[in-house]
């Protein structure tokens, strides 16, 4: 039997049990339209684009990144006060970014995934503001008051979460 010796650059694609996908974007959805009405603060936590950034640097794959990204963008918008097409526009870029670091690095380590989605977190609020600033012409502040505790936030919930979506891969 020979042994089979695989490239040490490669990084595998995940394969996930079936409706785990599905069933993770609607829990997301649903906490983050319902959590802001008892917890104030709770926008801050952009579950969806946490979702969005684990499944999409999982599977590796553009097109799904890309279309993950604007599915769960267009229910959140049709969830949240902003225009439709606001989160779409904006997840689309954070699920093709996630896929394409996903090809080049391993966010298996809590760092590299802290780091990730800090950054993510950042270019979804420069994305969402960049639109409402130019396209919607709304007088938004590109930096908001909460940006940074917003991405530490995130990124500190994402190490947590993660190794509990890994739980839905397929072994």
């Amino acid at each position: 039997m020979a042994l089979e010796v695989k490239d040490e650059n490669y990084l595998e694609v995940r394969k996930y049990r079936a409706g785990s996908l599905l069933g993770a974007a609607v829990v997301a959805l649903l906490l983050q339209g319902f959590l802001p009405e008892y917890f104030p603060h709770a926008e801050l936590l952009e579950l969806p684009l946490l979702v969005t950034v684990y499944f999409s640097v999982g599977r590796r794959n553009a097109a799904s990144g890309l279309l993950l990204g604007a599915a769960i963008g267009l229910t959140q918008d049709a969830i949240s006060h902003l225009p439709l097409g606001v989160y779409g526009i904006a997840l689309t870029v954070v699920g093709y970014l996630a896929t394409w670091i996903g090809y080049r690095i391993d966010v298996d380590l809590p760092l590299s995934r802290f780091g990730l989605v800090f950054v993510l977190y950042d270019v979804e609020r420069l994305v969402i503001g960049l639109i409402r600033r130019f396209l919607l012409e709304q007088p938004v502040p590109l930096l908001g008051r909460y940006w940074l505790l917003g991405s530490a936030l995130a990124a500190a919930l994402a190490v947590v979460l993660f190794p509990q979506l890994d739980r839905l891969r397929k072994t």
